[in-house]
């Protein structure tokens, strides 16, 4: 093999291998889960300027770093951005979060 071909191999694989880097502590916690599905309807549903159509549980959000890592990972990860050609949809109403249970 040639040895640019193998140092393109060589950087592919450390950068996939630092893609699990960015998991969460969390991420395997309930609330965790129910603040994503909160942070991303959010992302995709919310109306600017229009604090009511924002999905949080306000008090998980400042108490529980699972719910709080969980919202702001789900917003980001969903968040429909301009600067892109591709565009997401709307998550499923029905598995809408409603919070911490």
């Amino acid at each position: 093999m040639k040895p640019a071909i193998a140092l393109v191999l060589a950087l592919a694989c450390s950068l996939l291998a630092g893609c699990g880097l960015g998991r969460s502590e969390y991420a395997d916690e309930p609330n965790y889960k129910a603040g994503y599905s909160d942070g991303c309807w959010t992302a995709t549903s919310r109306v600017p300027g229009d604090p009511s159509t924002i999905t949080r549980n306000e008090e998980a959000f400042k108490s529980d770093p699972a719910y709080n890592a969980g919202w702001k990972a789900g917003y980001n990860a969903c968040q429909i951005r301009s600067d892109t050609s591709g565009s997401m949809g709307m998550p499923d109403s029905s598995n809408r979060g409603t919070g911490v249970r």
